[in-house]
C-alpha cells in the first residue's frame, strides 16, 4: 500500500480581517519556533499556542505543520522574487560588468540582513521532503543571463555562467549567514564576493575561445 503524500496546501485562504489577523499571527508564531527551538519543536499545538489561536482555528486553515512552513516559504520566496525583479530594471543602466556585480550582490545580501535567523532555519533546520524550490528560480536565472549578457563579451555561455554563479552565491551567503552572520553588515563581504565573479567572468578573448572549443568538444 502507497504512503499518502502529506498535504502542503492552506485549507483555505483568509478573506476577512479577523481570519487575516489569525493567519498572521500563525506565521509569526511558527516563524519564531523555527528559529528559536527549530524543526522538532514545531508542532501545531505549539504553534496555536504561541499564536494565541485555539487548534481549531489553526486547521481551518492549515492541515498540519508543513502546510505553515510550506506558506512561510513561499512568502520568502515570493518577497526575494520582487527585489530580484526590481534589480533587473535597472540592471542594464549599470556602466560596467563591477557595477552590474555589485547591484546583484548588495541585494541578495541585504535581503538576508533581514532576517538572518529565518534563513538559517529554512536551510539548516527543515528536513529536505518540506523544502520547496521557486519554481520561478530557473526564469529568474535566464533573465539575469540576458541583463548580463552585454558585460560578459568574452564568456563564451553566459547562461550557465550565471547559473553557477547563483549556486555559489547561495552558498557563500548561506553559509555566512548561519556561520558568520555579523559579516552581513560588512561591506568587505560584498567586495570580496564582487572580485570573485568579476574575475571569473572577465576573461581575455584568447581564453574564452579556449573555454568554447573545450565546450564543444564535451558536446560532440
Amino acid at each position: 500500500m502507497s504512503k499518502r503524500k502529506t498535504s502542503v496546501n492552506p485549507r483555505k485562504r483568509p478573506a476577512q480581517a479577523r481570519s487575516r489577523a489569525t493567519v498572521e499571527a500563525i506565521m509569526q508564531s511558527a516563524t519564531y519556533i523555527l528559529t528559536k527551538v527549530g524543526w522538532e519543536g514545531l508542532t501545531t499545538n505549539a504553534i496555536a499556542e504561541k499564536a494565541g489561536v485555539n487548534i481549531g482555528s489553526l486547521y481551518q486553515f492549515f492541515p498540519n505543520k508543513e502546510a505553515i512552513i510550506a506558506e512561510l516559504q513561499r512568502r520568502h520566496a515570493a518577497a526575494t522574487q520582487t527585489e530580484l525583479l526590481q534589480t533587473l530594471e535597472i540592471l542594464p543602466q549599470q556602466r560596467s560588468l563591477r557595477d552590474a556585480l555589485l547591484l546583484i550582490v548588495e541585494g541578495i545580501i541585504t535581503e538576508h540582513r533581514i532576517a538572518p535567523a529565518m534563513h538559517k532555519a529554512i536551510h539548516e533546520e527543515l528536513p529536505g521532503s518540506v523544502r520547496h524550490i521557486n519554481d520561478d528560480k530557473q526564469k529568474l536565472h535566464m533573465l539575469f543571463s540576458e541583463a548580463l549578457k552585454p558585460f560578459m563579451a568574452n564568456v563564451p555561455d553566459p547562461e550557465l555562467s550565471v547559473y553557477l554563479m547563483g549556486v555559489a552565491l547561495h552558498a557563500i551567503v548561506h553559509t555566512v549567514t548561519a556561520d558568520r552572520p555579523d559579516l552581513l553588515e560588512q561591506q568587505r563581504l560584498v567586495t570580496e564576493i564582487v572580485t570573485l565573479f568579476e574575475n571569473y567572468l572577465s576573461r581575455s578573448g584568447t581564453l574564452a575561445i579556449l573555454n568554447s572549443e573545450a565546450s564543444n568538444l564535451i558536446q560532440h
